[in-house]
């Protein structure tokens, strides 16, 4: 059985990134958490009891911290990941 981040679903999850004003890598990493649609859509929706968590996909997004892109996610823009961005500039001082 494909993992919901393998489908033909999750692509078209992925590519609705644009309409959705988040960035691709972000909508990657919440269909590599989400296990089918409704989930995924829970996640990008703020859901995210017991699936994962805004670092998680953070993480995921940006390998840990060492890329160092512009990461998008709806009406919040970019101030979402802020802290972590801080977090991990702290960390490498």
């Amino acid at each position: 059985m494909a993992r919901f981040y393998e489908t033909d679903e999750a692509a078209a999850f992925i590519a609705s990134g644009p309409s959705r004003e988040t960035s691709r890598a972000v909508m990657e990493a919440i269909a590599f958490f989400a296990c089918d649609l409704d989930e995924a859509e829970r996640i990008w929706n703020g859901d995210m009891d017991g699936v994962t968590s805004e670092l998680a996909i953070w993480e995921r997004a940006t390998s840990n911290g060492t890329q160092d892109v512009d990461l998008f996610w709806g009406v919040e823009g970019n101030s979402w990941a802020d802290e972590f961005r801080s977090s991990a500039s702290a960390g490498s001082n």
